[in-house]
């Protein structure tokens, strides 16, 4: 490290950088948790300046994997070291497997007690039922266009309903609907 990146990382011990990560892991989940990293490690915590911090969020995202798993590396590279790299991603990853050993581990105690089934069918139902409320509010706030929704409803229909192989549909409408955006695109009026 040089000493211009050493005087913006603050002096920071293992067990902190562990709990911080492992803190993350347990509690942050799906998409964005690059930015639940960068609200703890550089707004909360202050270990990583900002500049820092969207440097390695930069090189991380020039690399396939998880931004957040990356991150974790980075930060944990800039504060400890080699030591460091390997805690922060461990921690990170450590509480979530933990989490899922136990779930499945009651479920196998569980999964014979008449009506788990019943139950988690209902869970899964009211997923569904989220999934599409929210898929479907994001459409009617997008107003999409029209052919939009015809590629869409004919993956749907090629895919879901058809059951044709996923791969060949998709080869088969993608170069349909980069011509309809073009030509969208072009009818629109340029404003400058």
């Amino acid at each position: 490290m040089s000493s211009s990146s050493e005087s913006a990382v603050a002096e920071v011990s293992l067990a902190a950088l562990f709990l911080a990560f492992f803190r993350l892991g347990c509690t942050s989940f799906g998409g964005g948790t690059g930015a639940w990293v960068y609200r703890e490690i550089v707004q909360r915590r202050g270990w990583v300046d900002e500049r820092l911090f969207l440097t390695d969020m930069a090189l991380g995202q020039s690399m396939p994997g998880s931004n957040g798993l990356k991150m974790a590396l980075l930060v944990g590279l800039r504060v400890k070291g080699g030591v460091g790299a390997f805690t922060a991603p461990f921690a990170m990853l450590i509480g979530p497997l933990v989490i899922i050993l136990v779930i499945g581990a009651a479920y196998g105690r569980i999964a014979d007690v008449r009506g788990v089934d019943a139950v988690l069918d209902g869970v899964a139902a009211a997923v569904v039922g989220l999934t599409f409320s929210s898929g479907i509010s994001a459409i009617a706030q997008a107003t999409p266009e029209p052919a939009a929704i015809a590629i869409a409803a004919l993956t749907v229909l090629g895919v879901g309903v058809l059951g044709w192989p996923m791969l060949p549909v998709v080869l088969a409408l993608a170069p349909v609907s980069i011509a309809l955006a073009w030509m969208q695109a072009r009818r629109r009026p340029r404003t400058s």
